[in-house]
């Protein structure tokens, strides 16, 4: 029999009342606390214990273990870290601090406030912005030391913003060598390289291009960009740090790691690598917040979407597309609970989930939920859900939406 009202509150509040010591969250947990050392909130700050909302975990022992691997392959050379996208949904400044503590002092971006983000955060080194940059954005670079990707005129805005400033802003200039996406054509590179060097307050620091990760077009790739750099040293121009391998190059394209690798999914451990043991960074969890018996004639839903044809125990999870989770994930995907797989049914809303636990007598109220991770002897990789939900791994890590809760393991 379902529990009564004043018995699931009960439970409810007894669980968020429990506080574990020496367990601290981010995100939105960790503004809340600020807001309670100001004064400006009640409660103690949330751990994990009573974080019902739904959080991602950060396996950090596999962080770790991805950036040995990535070293293992790269002979000393150092690692720009690409943390765009908020890390790839992990958390752009959790993750970039993490590795930083590993001795990464290079990072990239694609948009100038992840570059300002990292700086707020003490995060030191060479930020890169690979995205585009306007008249603020170029204040905003130079201020924090940021550098910039250039392969247009609009280095003319960067160049001017410096002159006001009375600083030097640094750039990298982008050579589309085959990707065709961004990025000055090599044929027409030498005239660019040229005229970004003539600019009074520009300092070049490096030069890169974009793989097309097709291995037969590789080294046509490597010897288009080494032939801008030697056509510039030539003319006395130091084009800096040449770089152009991804994941995919660090894995298995020697010759693309230059003077530098630029790697990204492979240390958050995406997807699997041919040639390098990487583990999964991401996990996603969350908690039961209701649970009740339907009987047959009534509903789940707005419209009374999903029938209930047989007597049912339903599981509510705090967790919807409004979080980053893909509506196709009803009746395609599993979580665990207490180590065993249940089914997601009837419609996922803005922010709730229904679960099938008819099988299960002894499931409660602030019950672990398992989205993406380990729970006894199960595993929901994000390879795994992603198949599921007709996405992609990348897919649904950068779309977990940025307010969520990253809470390091």
């Amino acid at each position: 029999m379902p529990k009564t009202i004043k018995q699931t509150r009960r439970d409810f509040m007894k669980l968020a009342s429990t506080v574990s010591a020496g367990v601290v969250l981010t995100g939105s947990t960790a503004t809340m606390a600020q807001a309670q050392e100001a004064g400006m909130a009640g409660p103690p700050p949330q751990t994990v214990e009573d974080q019902f909302d739904t959080w991602v975990e950060l396996n950090i022992d596999n962080l770790k273990h991805n950036i040995a691997e990535v070293r293992k392959k790269i002979n000393g050379r150092p690692i720009m870290a690409v943390v765009k996208c908020n890390a790839y949904g992990h958390g752009i400044v959790e993750i970039a601090q993490s590795m930083a503590l590993e001795g990464i002092e290079h990072f990239a971006v694609v948009k100038m406030d992840e570059g300002e983000l990292l700086r707020h955060n003490q995060v030191r080194g060479m930020i890169l912005n690979l995205g585009p940059f306007s008249a603020r954005d170029a204040r905003t670079a130079i201020t924090h030391n940021i550098s910039q990707s250039v392969f247009s005129d609009a280095v003319d805005i960067l160049n001017e913003e410096a002159r006001k400033l009375d600083r030097i802003a640094k750039v990298h200039i982008k050579i589309d060598t085959g990707l065709g996406r961004v990025g000055v054509p090599y044929k027409i590179a030498d005239a660019f390289v040229e005229k970004v060097a003539a600019l009074s307050h520009i300092e070049i620091e490096g030069v890169l291009t974009a793989m097309t990760e097709d291995a037969d077009f590789n080294p046509v790739q490597i010897e288009r960009l080494n032939a801008v750099y030697d056509n510039a040293r030539a003319k006395g121009i130091d084009l800096g740090i040449r770089h152009a391998a991804s994941s995919a190059e660090v894995d298995h394209d020697p010759g693309s790691h230059l003077d530098m690798v630029r790697p990204g999914s492979a240390l958050v451990g995406l997807e699997p690598m041919p040639n390098m043991d990487i583990r999964p960074v991401l996990g996603v969890k969350t908690r039961v917040i209701y649970v009740k018996d339907m009987e047959p004639g009534e509903s789940i839903g707005y419209h009374q979407a999903f029938k209930i044809e047989k007597p049912m125990r339903i599981a509510t999870l705090p967790l919807g597309y409004s979080d980053g989770f893909s509506l196709n994930s009803v009746n395609n995907a599993n979580v665990i609970i207490k180590g065993k797989k249940y089914p997601m049914i009837a419609l996922i809303t803005a922010n709730h989930t229904s679960i099938d636990v008819t099988d299960s007598d002894d499931i409660k109220i602030g019950d672990l939920v398992t989205i993406i991770g380990t729970d006894g002897d199960e595993e929901i990789t994000n390879t795994e859900y992603s198949n599921q939900t007709g996405g992609h791994a990348y897919h649904t890590a950068n779309c977990l939406k940025p307010y969520l809760t990253r809470l390091k393991v």
